[in-house]
């Protein structure tokens, strides 16, 4: 058992990595400020400063109050607020200890505002930390708290103990959003009944929501039996982190059951309640054939044909048309990049959308652009650079686009644009605590409905765009408002009136329901007096259409929404508010907090691989903003039985990456005798290297572009040769040089892409010796690497070339892709390789080995492989079939493992072995 347990927290420390050597950062011209309190020091950009007084007082009480039901207080911990990233998240981590709340408020529709919820959510994971492995911290053991606190506690569990304190602690929170359970309710539903394993692990075929959503709805089952069984859980797993089966046995012992069990009997409720609810009398959604399951995003009709953002497992998203009079037939309009959320808007010949965009070199510096699309001239033009806008929606005489700006101190504005120029009109900035998203014109174009969220809760808002004046339309409350729309001089929108998502209708204050969807209806618009809409299914988003005739005459009176289970909303708690206190602001300096030793760890390459592993023991230092790394070491080489001194520091605070390491180690070799014999010796050597890089990538629509340059150098010494009077060998090598510069442009991938459909990538490096009279070569390499597709869908073809020359003392080294089964063959000098390789999926076959792995995907691969191509013929040197499986281990969602299989065959009859087989073990995120 003990080497079992080995083996997992070595599993999960390779899934830990993406985190704890985060080398993402902010654009160094941020001017940073601190606030520090006994709890926390809040770090954020200089923009942030009036608001940051408030999120720390806040953030202080969260932190209070997630903690009652634990025995051991929160210890201090940074918070940093990434102001200038568009993309809404936000994480705890140990090694370096520290929670980043990423506070642009999104466009996707939610039930309260975005930075306190979510400062509310990470809070409870810091107080999960300290009350799990809160022991292990300081400069040495904040790695080894964070393993063990990922292989004590299930990733669904810790997510949705997050969740259910978001919804307790506060009137709003996921646990009260019926669209956020919606996937699990119409799986239920639909006699989709997946088991454990494929809820927390996910699938590439079926619609299975994250592993947070059924965290939620299992620990929310233990909160209905006992409000404090979380806080009896964590004290009765803490002191026992070694203990094997740690978490199942405090589940059993407080509730009665383990994770397996009560995820069934969390079904089982879910399914009586649910069940009671079913509207049998709901219109289904056009007949759509997808051999998987596919979204048919925000459908609006134009010339009697339907638009829609269609996404699906296969195919990467695209504005697509659909013909009712030709049977639905399907036609391509245009591919969209990566986008925060689904949206388009169509109106008569143009179609806006936005995008997410990424400083080239900042990856932690985003932006949200304005895309648009002419269908009579087929071209597109991106309007907007470097902005935050977000729902573009066009105005009825195609002049102007409304959209929403969020500022760097997160306060929002209506933003009115030149449709021909991207050029600002008119900029309505919205009061202090009020946030707008998804605006709509009406139909004159003088007025605009939208979604407000504010410290009151959410509404419904009209502007009028002549005298700038907001109107709310309802009482503020905790409903879920999405895609206002104007039909006439009604408001159709969606909400989630009585824990379920339909289109209402408000008609001078009236509201009526239209539609009676049997899991949700979304995305309402209007055509010719027909309310077309997405009807969820447990397949995906589908298009359906109603008429105003159906219009409920009974009117609906909107009250609170809860959540799924009694005693959350019967939880009282003391909201945030304003306690008086005084915070001072200061500079916070980068270089000065450089340096911040966190860890002791095993590994000198992160686990990246397993190649060569060597016991050793390594200090890490990372800063909280990730600017520098040091990493100061020690490994034994059990094959030589040489000792190895490391020390390395990284600095990537400004555009070029600055690295310089040095190595003190042993080696051996064999000299060769005038007779014949060999006489073995050792040495030792320092070895100093030095390393630039400038990498950069951006996003184009649906391609990536990634380019750069490095440059290194290195000085070698050997010292304490056991044999003198050595030919050859040479006691330094004084700094050799190495350039590379790269271009690469690929597509993006679908989940269910082996390799991106197109892709082109040049890489050309060059390696001389300039400064040693005593040792002369040079070696030169042009490496391409192009993707196509292949014959079915997911499908894919990848092309390498590259081509070498080399001499002195670089005539040894090869700097391209070698063939399978290089070193079974004899070659006496390579110039050039032609590497092929076709890979396919097999199967997707979601598969359950108890608890040990589940099986997500089965692929498959052919290769050919040809080198010297100028004195080859059409037989390749070597060809090679595989198979490999993708594959989760325990109940761990990342990373995914592969393990694959292959058999080459070699065509030389020098060959020491004609059939190679190999295996091999891989992991990706």
């Amino acid at each position: 058992m003990r080497y079992l347990i080995s083996f997992i927290l070595t599993i999960y420390s390779i899934s830990i990595f993406c985190q704890v050597f985060d080398n993402s950062q902010a654009h160094f011209n941020i001017k940073w400020k601190q606030i520090g309190t006994e709890k926390i020091t809040l770090i954020f950009p200089q923009e942030f400063s009036a608001q940051a007084p408030n999120l720390a007082m806040q953030l202080e009480h969260f932190l209070d109050q997630v903690s009652r039901d634990f025995k051991r207080p929160t210890s201090k911990i940074p918070f940093i607020v990434q102001t200038h990233h568009v993309q809404p998240n936000g994480f705890v981590m140990l090694a370096p200890r520290k929670s980043e709340l990423y506070s642009t408020p999104p466009a996707i529709a939610d039930n309260q505002e975005w930075l306190p919820n979510l400062a509310l959510h990470e809070s409870r994971h810091v107080a999960q930390f300290d009350n799990l492995t809160g022991k292990l911290k300081g400069s040495f053991f904040q790695q080894l708290a964070l393993a063990l606190f990922g292989l004590n506690l299930p990733s669904w569990y810790f997510e949705g103990d997050a969740v259910l304190h978001e919804t307790i602690y506060s009137t709003g929170g996921r646990g009260r959003l019926s669209s956020w359970n919606m996937p699990v309710r119409a799986n239920i539903l639909s006699g989709r009944n997946y088991g454990f394993n494929k809820y927390v692990h996910g699938s590439f075929k079926d619609i299975v929501p994250s592993y947070y959503t059924i965290g939620y709805l299992m620990v929310s089952e233990l909160f209905e039996r006992d409000t404090l069984i979380h806080g009896k859980i964590i004290d009765e797993m803490n002191g026992k982190l070694l203990r094997p089966f740690n978490f199942q046995r405090a589940l059993k012992k407080h509730s009665g059951m383990r994770g397996n069990q009560l995820f069934d009997t969390t079904m089982l409720h879910l399914q009586q309640s649910w069940n009671d609810h079913v509207d049998s009398t709901a219109a289904r959604p056009f007949p759509l054939t997808d051999r998987y399951a596919t979204d048919y995003y925000i459908p609006q009709v134009v010339d009697q044909k339907i638009y829609v953002l269609k996404d699906s497992r296969q195919k990467v998203p695209t504005i697509v048309y659909l013909d009712p009079s030709k049977d639905m037939k399907e036609k391509k309009v245009i591919k969209v990049g990566r986008q925060i959320m689904p949206y388009f808007h169509i109106h008569d010949h143009l179609i806006v959308w936005d995008e997410l965009r990424k400083d080239p070199r900042f990856q932690k510096q985003t932006y949200n652009i304005i895309n648009i699309y002419d269908l009579q001239t087929q071209k597109i033009k991106a309007l907007t650079h470097k902005t935050r806008y977000y729902t573009p929606t066009l105005s009825p005489n195609l002049q102007t686009i409304a959209c929403v700006e969020i500022d760097l101190a997160n306060k929002s504005s209506l933003i009115l644009l030149d449709s021909k120029t991207g050029k600002i009109k008119t900029s309505i900035p919205m009061p202090e605590d009020l946030q707008i998203q998804q605006p709509q014109y009406h139909k004159s174009g003088h007025k605009i409905v939208a979604i407000a969220l504010g410290k009151k809760g959410t509404n419904l808002v009209e502007i009028n765009l002549n005298t700038k004046e907001i109107k709310t339309l309802f009482e503020w409350n905790n409903i879920q408002y999405e895609r206002p729309i104007y039909h006439g001089n009604k408001i159709i929108y969606k909400a989630n009136y009585n824990a379920q998502d339909d289109i209402y209708q408000l008609d001078n204050g009236r509201i009526s329901r239209i539609t009676h969807a049997t899991h949700g209806a979304f995305n309402p618009s209007v055509q010719d007096d027909t309310l077309w809409y997405n009807d969820y299914m447990a397949t995906g988003y589908k298009i359906n259409q109603t008429s105003f005739d159906h219009i409920d005459a009974d009117s609906v009176s909107p009250a609170p929404v809860q959540a799924l289970y009694p005693r959350q909303n019967a939880f009282r708690f003391d909201p945030a508010v304003d306690n008086g206190r005084s915070y001072d602001i200061k500079d916070y300096h980068v270089t000065a907090h450089s340096i911040n030793f966190h860890s002791l760890t095993l590994s000198g390459n992160d686990f990246e691989s397993f190649d060569n592993l060597r016991p050793g023991l390594f200090w890490l230092s990372n800063d909280v903003l990730n600017t520098t790394q040091v990493k100061l070491g020690y490994e034994y080489d059990m094959d030589i039985r040489k000792s190895i001194y490391s020390a390395e520091i990284s600095y990537q605070r400004y555009y070029p990456k600055f690295s310089l390491s040095y190595r003190n180690y042993g080696q051996i070799d064999q000299a060769k005798n005038p007779d014949g014999s060999y006489t073995g010796f050792d040495w030792r050597e320092h070895a100093v290297s030095a390393n630039i890089q400038l990498p950069f990538s951006i996003y184009r629509r649906h391609y990536t572009y990634s380019y750069g340059v490095n440059f290194a150098t290195s000085y070698l010494q050997r010292y304490n040769v056991s044999l003198s009077n050595l030919q050859n060998f040479h006691t330094s090598v004084s700094f050799p040089l190495n350039y590379q510069i790269y271009l690469n442009r690929n597509h993006t991938m679908s989940s269910m892409d082996l390799t991106p459909r197109w892709g082109q990538n040049f890489s050309f490096t060059y390696r001389h010796i300039p400064f040693d009279a005593d040792q002369k070569g040079a070696a030169w390499s042009f490496r391409t690497n192009f993707y196509f597709p292949g014959i079915l869908l997911n499908h894919g073809l990848q092309v390498r070339y590259s081509i070498q020359e080399k001499s002195g003392r670089y005539t040894p080294n090869n700097d391209i892709p070698l063939p399978e089964g290089f070193s079974f063959y004899p070659t006496l000098y390579l110039k050039n390789t032609l590497l092929m390789n076709y890979r396919f999926p097999v199967a997707y076959p979601d598969w359950s080995i108890g608890s040990l792995a589940y099986i997500k995907r089965i692929r498959g691969d052919f290769s050919a492989n040809y080198q010297n191509l100028e004195s080859a013929d059409w037989t390749p040197k070597t060809t090679g079939i595989g198979l490999s499986l993708d594959m989760n281990f325990f109940k761990y969602p990342l990373p995914l493992f592969s393990l694959a299989g292959r058999l080459t065959y070699i065509h030389d009859a020098k060959a020491r072995q004609t059939v190679v087989p190999t295996y091999s073990i891989s992991y990706s995120y």
